[in-house]
């Protein structure tokens, strides 16, 4: 499969070296697998009936699907709910708010739903963008003479999934993607009906890899070579993943050149690298790949279970003392270098530590960088000065690319080279305010004139933006976002109730952690975020300013004190509101 292999994208050579869901070790058994949606005869109120009706598509897929939901429909009418060509999709919908039932005439209910559209759901488990705007529904629940319970008299016209169908009816799991630059692989989230037993969970995961990427990444990708197929079924092994597959012309290849093919294989079916895999192309011998052999396919994997932090404080880059390494200087800044600062970001990459401030420069904003060991680095203040800047980031992968919103627009910047180049967005108004980078290195989300997207970026010399998708969120008047895994985003603005809140999203903005804690009456005027692994059981963590005040959701207690500050004088900052210690942008080494 060397040819088919090299045409997909994936490299010839391999160096070896959540705040939401995360791939599980392995397929862990339990009351999730055959899960099934609630029957019609569950509920006898019309609300509880409603909303067990709006989960009934998330059993099995595809014609399967239409009869769970013709089950709900009254006989006579059943023929309305129709068998969709060529593949059966779910229109995935955000209740606004409570159904609005009103009396329809002798035991019959109008039901009206207000809606938000979330996407529509894929027999791959993708969710591609919505395809209408309806933002409302109306269908009649009644009874039918010589049947027992309530039926949908009149169904809609589309077969609907409501949010909470797909959060606790589906699990949230990523198959991956080699990149076009053949360096890394990249996330695409998917989701799996619990209602797939658990033999065939690992088939389905495979199913969903061979269909290709999903259309949020599929510019920066390269699927699997045309005419790969699953030769046979992947047994439910707890030791060995075996996998084998065909593909068209598939010339004999060593097991190094197919090791990348079994890193996307293992990260994607059963992220568990204490086992092995065996892999089987069509005509050739099994060839068995050690676990931990797969690694470094994806970097992710090296995120920290405890990342360093820092803080500004009174013009300064400054560690937290409750973090890693708290005896250490700040690395590669200098006191010539570490003043004036306003917001900041630090890398580190092997041996090189990468480091990118905004500073002030009498009224205005200005960008300085620099990289080298862990002390003493080469520093250059960039071309341009700015009224407002938001917090920096650097994108993982090659070049020592950075980003950061400046006077609202996206900016570019790279160590080595004295220019700030804008990134063009397209379709998008020049109106950012925050960004944040994914671990993969090729993914970034967007706060854009209040709202809130998710761009697929290509990395050559420079980063380029291929895609941009709006996530649909119940929030407004967003402020700034960032990641917690490889695939979900905090981000801060203002909930229906006009408060402002933190919400977790997944990375297409399908389903919401909608945290009861209130942040006051100020906006999140910074967040930083650092992602969790995705084979780690902790992480996603964040530090934030509201109201003035810097919280930490790593330290001691949750609001950063001065004593918490490495070298902080005795009291709060002279020019600190009377609770603040005076710590501010906290951020994240990356």
């Amino acid at each position: 499969m060397v040819a088919a292999v090299a045409a997909c994208g994936i490299p010839d050579q391999t160096d070896v070296a959540v705040d939401g869901q995360r791939p599980a070790p392995g397929l862990a058994s339990g009351p999730q697998f055959g899960q099934r949606p609630p029957t019609r005869m569950a509920a006898q109120d019309t609300e509880t009936f409603v909303e067990n009706f709006l989960k009934a598509a998330a059993g099995e897929t595809g014609h399967a699907a239409v009869n769970q939901v013709r089950d709900f429909v009254a006989p006579k009418a059943r023929d309305r709910v129709k068998e969709q060509k060529p593949e059966v999709t779910l229109r995935v919908i955000r209740l606004l708010e409570r159904p609005r039932i009103t009396g329809a005439g002798a035991e019959a209910d109008e039901v009206r739903l207000r809606v938000q559209q979330l996407g529509v759901l894929k027999p791959n488990g993708a969710l591609e963008p919505p395809d209408t705007r309806e933002t409302e529904y109306t269908f009649t629940v009644g009874s039918v003479e010589g049947e027992a319970g309530k039926f949908v008299l009149v169904p809609p016209p589309v077969l609907l999934l409501s949010e909470d169908g797909l959060s606790t009816l589906y699990l949230q799991q990523a198959v991956y993607f080699w990149d076009l630059e053949q360096r890394v692989l990249v996330p695409d989230l998917r989701y799996l009906p619990l209602a797939v037993p658990r033999e065939r969970r690992r088939n389905e995961l495979l199913d969903a890899l061979l269909s290709g990427p999903s259309s949020a990444i599929e510019k920066i990708v390269q699927a699997l070579p045309a005419g790969t197929k699953s030769a046979r079924n992947v047994p439910d092994t707890n030791d060995v993943l075996k996998i084998s597959l065909t593909a068209d012309a598939a010339p004999a290849g060593d097991a190094r050149q197919l090791e990348p093919l079994a890193a996307q294989l293992m990260w994607s079916l059963w992220p568990d690298f204490g086992k092995s895999l065996e892999l089987t192309i069509e005509g050739q011998a099994p060839r068995t790949f050690r676990g931990v052999e797969l690694l470094a396919a994806n970097p992710a994997h090296e995120l920290a279970q405890t990342p360093e932090r820092f803080c500004v404080y009174q013009g300064q880059v400054r560690r937290l003392t409750s973090s890693t390494r708290a005896d250490e200087p700040v690395p590669l800044l200098t006191p010539a270098v570490n003043r004036n600062v306003v917001s900041a970001a630090l890398r580190r990459d092997g041996d090189v530590t990468s480091a990118a401030l905004v500073v002030r420069h009498g009224q205005a904003r200005r960008i300085v960088i620099g990289s080298g060991p862990a002390q003493g680095g080469t520093f250059q203040t960039l071309a341009g000065a700015f009224g407002t800047v938001g917090r920096p980031v650097w994108l993982k992968g090659p070049g020592n690319v950075g980003l950061v919103p400046a006077d609202g627009r996206l900016l570019q910047f790279q160590v080595g080279s004295p220019a700030l180049t804008e990134v063009n967005l397209p379709g998008l108004p020049d109106r950012v305010t925050a960004v944040g980078a994914a671990p993969d290195g090729h993914r970034i989300v967007l706060v854009v004139a209040g709202r809130l997207y998710v761009a697929a970026l290509s990395r050559g010399e420079a980063a380029e933006v291929q895609s941009v998708r709006e996530l649909p969120t119940s929030l407004n008047r967003l402020t700034s976002a960032d990641w917690t895994t490889e695939n979900s985003v905090v981000a801060a603005g203002l909930n229906p109730e006009r408060r402002p809140v933190l919400y977790d999203i997944t990375v297409d903005g399908a389903i919401e952690i909608r945290p009861t804690r209130d942040l006051g009456t100020a906006d999140v005027t910074h967040l930083a975020a650092y992602p969790a692994s995705p084979l780690g059981s902790t992480g996603g963590y964040r530090m934030y300013v509201a109201n003035g005040i810097a919280y930490d959701q790593l330290g001691p207690g949750e609001e950063i004190r001065a004593d918490e500050i490495a070298g902080a004088t005795t009291g709060a900052s002279p020019t600190a509101s009377p609770r603040s210690s005076g710590a501010t942008a906290p951020f994240f080494l990356s």
